[in-house]
């Protein structure tokens, strides 16, 4: 058994034509935070996307147990700033992580 963070926590992602990337970005911050903390949130502001970023965060949602993730879609392109605004609005935890991109580096192992 782990000890996990009993506050919740909160990350606001921006996606905006993210699709390449969207997939593996949500799934590792969905382990992490599941690993990590007892009750969490992923809010993905989708800035007004045209490709397919929105069915990949439906998809990567079915794979959560104990973090939900939402989606607030932007009724038209907003930009970073007022986006992530919105997120953190919206957003009830403890601690609030905030991504403004979908990149994710290799470690240093090439990992």
């Amino acid at each position: 058994m782990t000890n996990k963070e009993k506050n919740f926590a909160s990350a606001v992602v921006y996606i905006h034509n993210a699709e390449n990337r969207v997939e593996i970005f949500l799934t590792t911050i969905m382990e992490v935070m599941e690993e990590n903390f007892e009750h969490s949130e992923i809010i993905c502001v989708n800035d007004s996307s045209d490709d397919n970023s929105l069915n990949l965060i439906k998809k990567v949602s079915v794979l959560a147990s104990t973090t939900s993730i939402s989606v607030i879609n932007m009724s038209y392109f907003h930009g970073l700033e007022l986006s992530m605004n919105a997120g953190v609005d919206m957003s009830i935890g403890d601690f609030v992580f905030e991504f403004d991109n979908t990149y994710v580096s290799a470690s240093k192992d090439g990992v």
